[in-house]
């Protein structure tokens, strides 16, 4: 299949279109409560900052724990199956938030919220990658942050204005009724793509038709070791890990924060989350095709360089027009650097570990939730906000220096060349 066939490719699968709107429901829903949660944390119950990042945080924390889990139970029960299941567990986690009275409540049903949550991206990755070619993976696995992006973009607005309006626990009461609504739309619309191993019975409406590498359900032989000590694997997994501990311990617990501490409300906030998703959805857009057609490296370094100067200007900055400036910036940076890193870890998933090889990825993004709690929070608890932003940059531009002197590229017209001269 050829790049220019990726339209083509995605109009002959109904699923992938329900399952954009499933995903796009579910982060409204996010993107409501990002600017008024750890508000509502502080206000509600009177904790430390440190403590406030951790409810904001440790929504993503469970991706240490259940990512693998849930990768590998995409291969044993189906992608459908882990979809259900994680709508169903993030809409009962969300609802259960929004009735928190105490601190200890609100973190716990955060916990089971993420847990539900990481099935469900785990899920759709290795759902996405079954449905697309190594010429066009990074495209079809970009409609996953696409979506999430064209929800984030308005939700957090929405939330602002709803927080000041009718109260900071408002938003969290929709969430839970937008996660419900797309756990009912993965029912009815997304069919499942698990390829079926080659010899076994298959159910009525499955074909035989390989759906990607590794369809024959047969791993070979050391496949988890040679992956495992990939130095691919372990430095492209810690650039996720802190794009994840920016976007969660910076962006959604430290800096509104820290906005508050300089004078700007929470409909102001608001908008400052959501500008950071409008130009992201257009360079998630662009970074896909990019990866594609030249590899998955070539982004990296611009993304780190507009991250880290949307994370500066936002320090710096005491005016409305400079707060949007910095998510602009932000917005530029991480839209650069998503879909390249995911579809990266689907290059090398060796055949029959599709699932675990993405789960392992989430993993990564897990931790990166709990550094970004942990770390950032506790930094800014000892030194401010502005120490605790400034130790963000460092770590991300440290990891994507390692990606770009040590990682081996496994995509692009490079690659597509030195395969096409091995074959004459």
């Amino acid at each position: 299949m050829k790049p220019s066939n990726f339209a083509l490719a995605l109009s002959r699968n109904r699923g992938v279109a329900f399952l954009c709107v499933s995903i796009f429901a579910g982060s409204l829903g996010m993107g409501m409560i990002a600017p008024v949660l750890p508000l509502f944390v502080d206000q509600e119950f009177h904790v430390s900052r440190t403590q406030v990042g951790l409810a904001v945080g440790l929504f993503g924390v469970g991706r240490i724990f259940v990512s693998l889990p849930a990768g590998y139970l995409t291969q044993r029960l189906g992608r459908r199956f882990v979809l259900i299941l994680g709508t169903a567990v993030n809409s009962l986690g969300a609802f259960m938030v929004a009735i928190s009275f105490s601190y200890r409540w609100l973190v716990g049903w955060r916990m089971v919220s993420g847990i539900g949550s990481t099935m469900t991206t785990t899920a759709v990755s290795v759902f996405l990658s079954d449905v697309s070619r190594p010429e066009n993976r990074a495209r079809f696995l970009s409609l996953h942050e696409l979506s999430i992006l064209a929800a984030q973009s308005i939700g957090p607005v929405i939330g602002g204005f709803m927080g000041d309006h009718m109260g900071l626990r408002a938003p969290l009461y929709f969430q839970g009724l937008l996660m419900l609504v797309g756990m009912f739309v993965v029912v009815f619309g997304v069919p499942e793509t698990r390829p079926w191993p080659v010899g076994s019975s298959l159910p009525a409406g499955r074909s035989t038709r390989s759906s990607g590498p590794g369809a024959s359900g047969a791993t070979p032989p050391g496949a988890y070791r040679r992956l495992l000590l990939n130095p691919g694997f372990i430095l492209v997994g810690l650039l996720g890990m802190m794009i994840v501990a920016n976007r969660q311990g910076g962006r959604f617990t430290v800096m509104p924060l820290y906005g508050e501490a300089k004078g700007f409300q929470p409909s102001q906030l608001g908008i400052f989350i959501a500008i950071t998703h409008l130009p992201q959805f257009f360079t998630t857009l662009a970074s896909g095709f990019i990866a594609d057609r030249f590899g998955r490296k070539v982004t990296v370094v611009p993304a780190v360089v507009l991250i880290s100067l949307g994370i500066l200007l936002f320090i710096y900055t005491n005016s409305f027009p400079g707060l949007v400036i910095s998510g602009v910036l932000l917005g530029l940076g991480e839209g650069l650097a998503g879909p390249p890193l995911v579809a990266y870890f689907a290059d090398i998933a060796p055949p029959g570990l599709e699932g675990v090889t993405m789960g392992l990825f989430r993993t990564f993004g897990g931790a990166g939730s709990l550094l970004g709690a942990i770390l950032l929070g506790g930094v800014a608890d000892l030194l401010g906000f502005a120490w605790s932003l400034g130790i963000d940059a460092i770590l991300l531009v440290a990891t994507a220096l390692g990606v770009m002197v040590v990682v081996h590229e496994t995509a692009g017209r490079g690659i597509r060349n030195k395969q096409s001269i091995g074959t004459h």
